[in-house]
């Protein structure tokens, strides 16, 4: 999924005029799926078991 494919996905989970808060929440979110799933590939890929 694309950032821009995110963006519309969330687009279509709100009721109303879509605000400056909202792009800004939606886009921290994809900042941080993307973090923490480069973070688990990266730890696949070096065989890294993760630590809970």
């Amino acid at each position: 999924m694309t950032e821009t494919e995110y963006l519309e996905f969330c687009k279509k989970q709100i009721t109303g005029p879509l605000k400056e808060e909202d792009i800004i929440t939606m886009l921290t979110a994809w900042g941080a799926i993307n973090y923490s799933l480069g973070y688990k590939n990266a730890l696949i890929d070096h065989d890294i078991e993760a630590k809970e």
